[in-house]
């Protein structure tokens, strides 16, 4: 959700973003390979995470983490050398970005700054390439120039304490119950951290509910905000089943603990066989629902008032049917709201947004691919002006 942004360390993040983006497409040009990638170490140094990517849809490289020591990114990060990687498919890889796009061979260098390992640099081609030990070393001395803009201009403080704090609060790996299939991303603003959030968490009485949420603005700040409806929203689901009821509560809540912020939360809840679910939306996007071999669009429900404006606001439940097999998507703005061109004329480009998701939903065989076809046909190579974050659930047969 659009909001204002500090000037100071947005701005300089925004600068060192595009600046790392055109250094990597001074990689893929020098070392003529089909895509360069980079991948960050995050705080916990047991974690790589995507930070910037030409050649392949910066928005389907999204948040997907490779742990240290496991697949191609983590591989290299472990043994701090050069990694060739001559047959690309999902046992030796991690991210199915890379399959999507054709890549048959990697070439991967870990980013070094003296004695520290800042991340992963590597380079794809779409037919099969034989590397030299020429080109090994010519990818390690792009690494080097890499480190050297990592410390000189990427990881401002601002921006590091809010990737610290959103990480620790956008679960890693879903835990999904028997009978669910889950797959989640989020994609920052050109490279900027916000307010949007996802959950998925199992209540003590075998429920499992789902949350997606949009606070107003970017940065530091927002990321705090974030953290603390995410823990009051968990907090009141314990005690409350009735959707509507916890987003009242937390509505209550914000306008008296943090009367600066405006947030959308679609939160819902449902027991096993998850047959149907309970929805209560905050002023966020109802789901999108795709039933095999009938229909994909957009559920009828209620659309209350966001939380933050009148801790006094009617909020409704709606009850939503899942057949088995059937899938449904929550997402955040960002994915279906941007900038007209000249030539999108009249048109209604948010309802287009949705139909493509829609459309993406239905064709997907599983969440994982949902997440991956959604970003893809909606977004694209475009920059992502706002923050996107996209759920997709299925129900199993």
């Amino acid at each position: 959700m659009r909001g204002e942004r500090p000037e100071s360390a947005s701005a300089a993040h925004h600068a060192a973003y595009r600046e790392l983006v055109s250094a990597l497409r001074g990689v893929r040009s020098g070392m003529r390979s089909d895509t360069a990638s980079v991948l960050l170490v995050d705080s916990t140094r047991t974690l790589l995470e995507p930070a910037a990517t030409v050649g392949l849809d910066r928005t389907l490289w999204g948040a997907r983490v490779v742990p240290i020591g496991q697949g191609f990114a983590g591989r290299v990060a472990q043994t701090r050398q050069p990694v060739v990687l001559g047959e690309v498919n999902d046992s030796t890889v991690l991210n199915p970005v890379l399959l999507q796009h054709g890549v048959s061979s990697l070439l991967g260098v870990p980013i070094i700054d003296g004695s520290a390992l800042l991340g992963v640099l590597h380079v794809g081609f779409l037919d099969h390439h034989d590397f030299t030990d020429g080109e090994k070393l010519r990818l390690t001395e792009y690494a080097g120039e890499m480190g050297r803009l990592l410390n000189d201009r990427f990881h401002d403080a601002q921006h590091t304490a809010a990737l610290t704090l959103q990480r620790s609060l956008l679960p890693t790996a879903l835990r999904v119950p028997a009978g669910l299939a889950m797959a989640a991303r989020y994609v920052p603003a050109d490279g900027d951290l916000g307010g949007d959030w996802y959950d998925v968490f199992e209540l003590p009485d075998g429920r499992v509910g789902l949350v997606m949420g949009d606070v107003v603005g970017h940065g530091l700040d927002s990321a705090i905000v974030m953290g603390r409806l995410r823990s009051a929203l968990r907090a009141y689901a314990l005690d409350h089943d009735d959707p509507s009821e916890v987003l009242a509560r937390l509505d209550r809540k914000i306008c008296h603990f943090e009367p600066d912020a405006l947030a959308t939360v679609l939160y819902g809840v449902s027991e096993p066989p998850y047959e149907y679910w309970d929805f209560s939306s905050a002023g966020h996007f109802a789901p999108i629902l795709a039933v095999p071999g009938e229909w994909a669009g957009t559920v009828t429900m209620t659309i209350d008032r966001l939380l933050g404006m009148s801790p006094d606001a009617v909020r409704t439940t709606t009850r939503i049917p899942l057949p088995l097999g059937a899938k449904f998507c929550l997402f955040t703005d960002g994915l279906v709201e941007r900038r007209p061109a000249p030539e999108d004329g009249d048109a209604d480009l948010i309802a287009d947004g949705i139909a493509r998701a829609a459309k993406a939903l239905a064709a997907a065989e599983d969440p994982e691919l949902g997440c991956i076809r959604i970003l893809g046909e909606v977004v694209g190579e475009q920059v992502a002006e706002d923050d996107v974050a996209v759920l997709v659930a299925q129900r199993l047969n």
